[in-house]
């Protein structure tokens, strides 16, 4: 006869050692029995630690964290809660006390040879798994042809959720035994903790040894889930059973594999996302949409997402980067905040993605909660490595890592990160890049400024990026984007960072300003002006308090300062102020490239202020200093220089000749860096400047299609400064002068949206001038003024006259069209006087035809002699500067008074 001892719905018989519920095997590792029987045998008795130590380990000295493991592997079989027990009670710091009634009674069931093993029912299976079918498949196909697969990805992405999959949806012969090692604080105990799982009754030193021939007659599928932390002892011990148990299959999941002899390795990769600009339909083509609505549905008791909630729902799966964890974590939030809010709230992700499902594992409750388990169970030189990599936004290279981290073996980190899941490879068509998740970047920048190692790492990055600028100065001058050694546009986010932390308090501001100025080609290129010119401030603002520290870079922000003007309506003295520094330190420094920089724009500013004759001068001197430059393209551009200030001289021939050779050489300049040097386009300028001699020269349709076809090769090139100087200079001009009121109403409006959306205030004025004269055709002449009038204020306060002559001509006819001729007559005199002061001429027939009009509309013989007069006049200007796009008018108009 045997004992068998009762409590609760559960018995035990010792002389079997084992644990029964109801009729069935409790599986229970042999310590976890051993310190059942020991408690049940002195029932409402305090037991120590160190008396349960020395009764189930009586030969073996060991610590006190063993027992802790072997307890709870014990209240996990008896569904004991340690904040409510029903069966064992912890008196913390001393031990444990069975509190439970004890029957004991005899009977005579004979000792079951060994525990029977339970099939496995997968728990808290979600209704729905998004977007893993296809990986399902093939951790089944992988476990049909290797007997050891390992899942292996980042925290939260879903790893485990894809093991129960597996393990529901596929028809499996064998046993399955699902083992949790979340809860095993050391490797060492990861042989007791398997073996307890499987019900093995061993007291021997070789625990694994005992699994194996355990396992040995059993067909078995063992489930090891969360192995990161113990990865090396779970590795060993699946080598070792592996080799014992013909029938045996161990499906891991890990944050690294495992790396043992036979491992198949499956990566989970986050869930697919959709694009940015979606409807919902197209958003739920996405898993990660799919998972974040059906989660919000059942949060809020009914959610259908909406095409006005489409665009946040993907901007929110995207920044969380498709983890599966992350998403169903924000969407658990819309208890408290709509969309709209969730997503603009992601900026403080570990803040908003907490409250987990209450079943879900400690480490899963919140999203900090996942990183902390990745992060604390890293060597230290990894942590470090980890906290350094933060300093990047987006992908970068090996090289760049290596830059970066302190380690002494920056190729082996940035190899373990990766194989722990915590760094992303990206294979691109010539070279291998990496990234960090934005989550799991987050996290790290955070552990970062909390260490004392922001300031080196800053400063390593910050140099980093400096040196390559500077070595890529050329490409980033000469190449269009796609052509660039490697993708410098997706360094700004990081860039932006670095120049945050070289002038603020903790920075180094002469790295900032080195910064500054070896990006400055980027942020040109870019059109990144705003962000440039806070640049600029703040590097200008450190050298100019530090004379003589650094006079090269000073130059080149001084030179970068200038250039911000041309889109700013209230610079434009501070812009002629800056290139004329520039130029006086480039003559001190002999710098012959920065001087015809600063010649280039100071010549620039003179145009834009209609002052063709001095402009001319420094045209001239541009033209008789470029011989001496290493650059022989700087001669060409000086012939485009010349050329176009004679087409506003009215030397329009001239002109158009000199720019057909200048774009005719050009052609054999090799990838041409002067559209950042010289801010536009080459080519552009220069075509645009022929158009508007074309058609003032009277080949309208020549002139047009010039236009058209510098357009397509703007737009193809992607300058979008090019492209607005080409709309403002001869897109919406030409086509008012051509009299397709339609097409110019069209250009006008491109124009219009084109300069806002680039913060091109005075192209975007330029808009408003060229709609005036809209109104003024269709004889809305107070509409007309109410449009003109403003908009010539701005231009002129922010230096920009070169078509205020030509508005002038509006603006008078439209004052003589509301009977205020005397006002028209003063207009109109002052566009003369200026060109005759400046030189400007390429509209001179056109103003003095329009004065001609405005003296028809007085009354008597005497305005219409007059009228006549001044038509010759034009007429004669017309055939001296050769333009017969403005002899036609003239003629027009001499007819009609004939009349």
């Amino acid at each position: 006869m045997e004992e068998e001892l009762q409590f609760g719905t559960f018995s035990i018989v010792p002389a079997r050692r084992s644990l029964m519920r109801e009729g069935a095997t409790v599986p229970l590792g042999s310590r976890a029995i051993d310190i059942l029987l020991f408690l049940l045998n002195h029932p409402a008795e305090l037991k120590t630690n160190a008396e349960i130590i020395k009764q189930v380990w009586p030969d073996t000295f060991v610590d006190e964290a063993n027992l802790r493991v072997h307890v709870s592997a014990l209240r996990k079989a008896l569904g004991d809660v340690k904040r409510e027990p029903q069966f064992i009670a912890n008196v913390p710091g001393r031990g444990y006390t069975f509190i439970a009634p004890v029957n004991r009674r005899s009977n005579g069931v004979v000792p079951a040879a060994q525990p029977t093993l339970r099939r496995f029912r997968p728990e808290r299976l979600p209704a729905r798994i998004f977007g893993r079918e296809q990986t399902i498949a093939a951790v089944t196909s992988q476990l049909a042809k290797g007997r050891l697969v390992t899942i292996a990805g980042p925290g939260g992405i879903g790893k485990s959720t894809v093991a129960r999959a597996v393990i529901a949806q596929t028809e499996f012969d064998s046993e399955i035994v699902w083992i949790d090692l979340s809860e095993v604080a050391t490797g060492n105990l990861v042989p007791t903790v398997v073996a307890s799982a499987l019900g093995i009754l061993s007291r021997s030193d070789d625990i694994s040894r005992e699994i194996a021939i355990h396992l040995q007659p059993r067909n078995l599928l063992l489930v090891l889930d969360s192995c990161e932390h113990v990865v090396a002892d779970i590795a060993k011990l699946a080598e070792d059973v592996l080799a014992e148990a013909p029938d045996l299959h161990i499906l891991a999941t890990s944050r690294e594999p495992l790396r043992a002899e036979g491992e198949r390795v499956h990566r989970l990769l986050p869930l697919d996302l959709p694009d940015s600009a979606v409807t919902a339909q197209a958003a739920l083509l996405s898993p990660a949409v799919q998972l974040f609505v059906e989660r919000a549905d059942a949060c809020l008791g009914g959610y259908e997402l909406t095409d006005e909630d489409a665009a946040d729902v993907v901007d929110i799966c995207t920044r969380l980067d498709g983890i599966a964890l992350a998403i169903e974590l924000a969407a658990g939030r819309l208890e408290a905040m709509g969309v709209a809010a969730l997503s603009r709230s992601l900026s403080d992700c570990f803040r908003v993605l907490t409250r987990g499902r209450r079943t879900a594992l400690p480490r899963h409750q919140t999203l900090r909660a996942t990183l902390d388990w990745s992060y604390l169970i890293l060597p230290l030189e990894e942590q470090q490595a980890l906290r350094e990599l933060s300093a990047f936004r987006g992908r970068f290279t090996g090289e760049a890592a290596a830059a970066v981290l302190s380690g002494t073996e920056p190729g082996d980190l940035l190899a373990a990160l990766v194989a722990k899941s915590l760094v992303v490879v990206e294979m691109a068509s010539d070279e291998t890049l990496y990234r960090l998740l934005d989550t799991t970047r987050l996290y790290a920048g955070e552990k970062l400024v909390a260490s004392d190692e922001l300031p080196d790492v800053m400063a390593r990055f910050s140099a980093y990026l400096c040196a390559a600028l500077e070595s890529a100065e050329q490409d980033l001058y000469s190449a269009p984007p796609e052509e660039w050694p490697e993708d410098f546009a997706q360094q700004v986010p990081g860039l932006r960072v670095a120049l945050d932390w070289a002038f603020g308090a903790s920075g180094d501001a002469l790295l900032g300003v080195r910064l500054t100025v070896a990006a400055l080609p980027l942020f040109f290129h870019l059109s990144l002006l705003d962000e440039c010119l806070a640049a600029l401030t703040h590097a200008i603002a450190f050298l100019d308090a530090r004379p003589g520290l650094d006079e090269k870079s000073r130059m080149k922000l001084y030179a970068a300062l200038g250039w911000p003007q041309l889109r700013a309506t209230n610079a434009s003295e501070q812009g002629v102020a800056a290139w004329t520094t520039a130029w006086r330190i480039a003559e001190e420094l002999g710098d012959v490239d920065y001087q015809l920089r600063a010649i280039w724009a100071l010549w620039v500013d003179l145009v834009n202020r209609a002052e063709p004759r001095q402009g001319m001068e420094l045209a001239e001197r541009f033209a008789a200093l470029a011989p001496s430059s290493s650059d022989p393209t700087d001669g060409i551009i000086g012939k485009r220089m010349k050329a176009a200030t004679l087409h506003w001289l009215g030397r329009h021939a001239e002109a158009r000749d000199q720019l057909w050779v200048m774009l005719s050489e050009y052609e054999h300049v090799p990838q041409a860096r002067h559209s950042v040097r010289f801010q536009f386009d080459q080519r552009v300028t220069a075509r645009i400047i022929v158009a508007r001699c074309l058609w003032v020269l009277g080949d309208e349709g020549a002139a047009l299609c010039e236009v058209e076809e510098t357009m397509r090769y703007a737009r193809d090139i992607g300058h979008n400064h090019s492209i607005s100087n080409l709309m403002a200079e001869a897109v919406c001009p030409l086509a008012l002068l051509s009299g397709n009121d339609a097409e110019a109403a069209a250009a006008i409006r491109l124009l219009r949206d084109h300069t806002k959306a680039l913060s091109l205030d005075v192209w975007h004025t330029y808009a408003d001038g060229f709609e005036a004269e809209l109104h003024l055709r269709a004889g809305e002449y107070r509409p007309c003024l109410a449009k003109l009038r403003p908009a010539m204020d701005i231009l002129q306060h922010a230096g920009f006259n070169l078509f205020r002559t030509f508005f002038q001509s509006v603006e008078a006819q439209a004052l003589s069209g509301l009977g205020q001729h005397a006002e028209a007559d003063g207009v109109i005199d002052a566009a003369l006087a200026h060109c005759d002061a400046s030189g400007e001429r390429w509209c001179l027939p056109e103003l003095l035809r329009v004065k001609a009009h405005i003296t028809t509309r007085r009354q008597g013989p005497e305005a219409l002699d007059a009228a006549s007069a001044i038509l010759e006049a034009a007429l004669e200007a017309a055939r001296q500067d050769g333009a017969g796009g403005w002899e036609r008018r003239i003629r027009v108009d001499l007819e009609a008074l004939a009349l």
